[in-house]
């Protein structure tokens, strides 16, 4: 018994420790699972992030393209107008500077003599439309560098956007990454969490078994006690045995009639009266308590170490199977059952199944 409880004390240990990893296993389990949690929360977020920078890189692409064009016909349009502006002042050079050195010298045709104010007329509208030619100009010039300013900006912001969506991307991938390896990690660990979960109820079920087993054994050292049974191994006892009869003889020894095939041959036959009280001749339990062919009423007692010893042709059984019983008490009574044609007792010793001579066992020989 000690012997299984200390196995017992193993198990419960083994079982502690198998319990404790599963707990930790568990709750690894957990943090895995919200930290997979978060991954796929980040990688929606990156997710929908991306879809709405690919959008306005695409507005900003359109508005890019949109100012480029405008550049492209105010530059066109400043362009012409320097050109225009260019040809006015060959013209007017070529045309009005003759007429007005001549005004600032005094020199006037017919028809400025006959309108004093003419000269002075043409000489401002030279100017006005010059001026105005200039004007003109100098606003495309401010509206091309504007644009241009805005072309910048928006080439600026189109760069920054698709920097950081290609940014995003790699921090997506590296989640997708992540989230892949832990969800093989959480796998395996799903796998260990079940063969530790069999095993613990393997170890449960090895527990409960050997604590039943110790519980029972407890309850036979009780009953042993109670029946005030001896501690010493039968295997001590070589040649201090009582004999099961008080008195008895030998009326067949052991071994003899066996080349005749005799059915006693590995025991001895003791006479006896009818209704003889049979006795143990060490400690035990009743493994044995029922009729048997060829040896009637027989009992047979198991000593522990593989020792049995069996008493057979009683005329009446006094103990059940399972039963303790103490060395001398009374067990059987006497007889001739089971077709013998004496009155006796079929008294046998075996070890790990051999018969073994009684004579040796006991205290002295029945003549």
């Amino acid at each position: 018994m000690r012997q299984h409880e200390a196995e017992l004390a193993q198990l419960q240990a083994r079982l502690a420790q198998l319990r404790e990893g599963i707990t930790d296993h568990l709750d690894y389990r957990d943090a895995l699972l919200e930290e997979l949690q978060q991954f796929e929360q980040d990688i929606d977020a990156l997710s929908k992030s991306k879809h709405q920078l690919g959008l306005m890189v695409a507005n900003q692409q359109e508005a890019l393209a949109a100012t480029t064009g405008q550049l492209q016909a105010k530059r066109a349009e400043l362009q012409a107008a320097r050109a225009e502006l260019a040809d006015f002042v060959r013209a007017a050079y070529a045309m009005g500077r003759g007429d007005e050195v001549r005004l600032l010298l005094g020199q006037t045709d017919q028809a400025d003599q006959t309108d004093p104010g003419r000269a002075e007329r043409i000489l401002g509208y030279y100017q006005v439309l010059g001026a105005r030619r200039a004007a003109r100009v100098e606003q495309i010039r401010k509206l091309v560098a504007a644009l241009q300013q805005l072309e910048q900006q928006e080439r600026e912001e189109t760069t920054r956007l698709a920097r950081l969506a290609t940014k995003q991307d790699q921090t997506r991938e590296r989640l997708e990454a992540a989230l892949q390896a832990r969800q093989h990690i959480l796998g395996a660990l799903e796998q260990s969490i079940a063969d530790d979960q069999r095993q613990a109820k393997v170890l449960e079920a090895d527990a409960a078994a050997m604590t039943a087993l110790i519980e029972r054994l407890k309850r036979e050292a009780e009953i042993a006690d109670e029946v005030d049974l001896s501690q010493d191994a039968i295997s001590d006892l070589r040649g201090q045995l009582a004999w099961p009869l008080e008195g008895a003889r030998l009326l067949r020894g052991f071994g003899e009639g066996r080349q005749q095939g005799a059915l006693h041959a590995d025991g001895v036959l003791l006479a006896a009266t009818g209704g003889a009280e049979v006795r143990a001749v060490h400690h035990g339990r009743v493994a044995y308590a029922d009729w048997l062919r060829g040896f009637g009423m027989l009992i047979v007692i198991d000593h522990g170490e593989g020792y049995l010893s069996l008493y057979g042709h009683c005329q009446a059984l006094l103990k059940e199977v399972g039963e303790w019983v103490a060395a001398g008490d009374l067990i059987a009574l006497a007889g001739n059952s089971g077709g013998l044609d004496t009155k006796g007792l079929y008294f046998a010793i075996r070890h790990q199944g051999r018969a073994i001579d009684p004579a040796r066992w006991c205290q002295a020989s029945r003549e």
